[in-house]
């Protein structure tokens, strides 16, 4: 019996009645500028949902925000981490320069480094984009609900605590702040966004197997630890809780491998005759057919038969 390529097969689900909406879900021979341009979309409006979802549960947190920001301190005192305001003096003490740099490389360098390894990794090592880019939409995904039900004020905003604001000093941060509707979320202290997408970088460069590139990666990560710290926008314990946030995030990706493994052994699909075959996600095209229609086999997929640049998570 010969098994055709879900390419070649005669569609059979009510999507193949709007022939431009069944190739966008299927994305069967694409180009690579098709998905570039899907990517991008999808990127920046994860971002503008980010931005817009700052202040879904307290639209005004000023009260929570500092309250937790003095009850984090006194953690850090407790613990004998509190020396943020150290790292700054230290910073500026070794050189008013190089504090300068931690101040444009907090509100930029981020960014540049971002969109930089994003657009080498997709264009070089397609495979290890997707998984990168599925941490970074989960990592944003979980900040969103932790920013909500725990809004903490930076250190650059708490009076008495001895810390200049130094990106603001420059004009790197807007003072409208969270008033904006779209502007950043002034409270969005815990965890540090810029550490875990951070360990994000340095590890796609570490993965590529480099000398250079681990060197660049370690490198940018160390950095933005000490810019986060001395330009007093994150505390200690923030930093620590973006290195958490990335290791869930990367755990919660590796999860798949293990669904992938039990609908191997055993195709849970294929127990339900008439499962609806609205989109296209194997190498066969059982269960959605007419009394007249001559019912096909169910063939457990193969990833010869799977087109999956169409999938939003890899």
């Amino acid at each position: 019996m010969v098994v055709k390529s879900p390419t070649s097969m005669p569609a059979q689900y009510p999507i193949s009645m709007f022939p431009k909406l069944q190739k966008l879900f299927r994305n069967t021979g694409h180009t690579t500028r098709f998905l570039a341009v899907r990517e991008t979309l999808l990127l920046v409006s994860s971002y503008l949902v980010y931005t817009l979802s700052k202040n879904v549960v307290d639209s005004t947190p000023i009260l929570n925000a500092f309250s937790n920001a003095w009850d984090l301190v006194r953690v850090e005192r407790a613990l004998g981490i509190a020396h943020e305001a150290t790292i700054q003096t230290w910073a500026g003490a070794y050189s008013m320069g190089f504090l300068t740099f931690l101040g444009y490389f907090y509100a930029i360098g981020l960014w540049v480094a971002l969109l930089g390894s994003a657009v080498i990794f997709f264009a070089y090592y397609r495979k290890l984009y997707w998984s990168l880019r599925n941490v970074y939409m989960i990592t944003m995904l979980l900040a969103v609900v932790i920013f909500a039900v725990y809004p903490l004020a930076p250190p650059r905003m708490l009076p008495g605590y001895g810390m200049a604001d130094i990106a603001g000093m420059y004009g790197l941060i807007p003072k409208e702040g969270s008033r904006s509707v779209l502007g950043f979320n002034e409270f969005a202290a815990m965890p540090s966004l810029h550490i875990a997408w951070s360990t994000l970088i340095m590890l796609a460069w570490w993965k590529i197997g480099l000398k250079w590139g681990k060197i660049l990666g370690v490198t940018f990560l160390l950095l933005m630890t000490v810019a986060v710290i001395a330009t007093a926008n994150h505390y200690v314990l923030d930093v620590l809780g973006g290195a958490l946030l990335f290791s869930f995030a990367l755990w919660v990706i590796g999860l798949p491998g293990g669904l992938r493994k039990i609908v191997t052994e055993r195709d849970l699909r294929d127990m339900v005759s008439a499962w609806p075959r609205a989109f296209p996600d194997g190498g066969f095209r059982a269960g959605y057919h007419r009394n007249s229609d001559p019912v096909q086999t169910p063939i457990a997929h193969s990833s010869a038969f799977v087109d999956t640049n169409w999938r939003i998570f890899h």
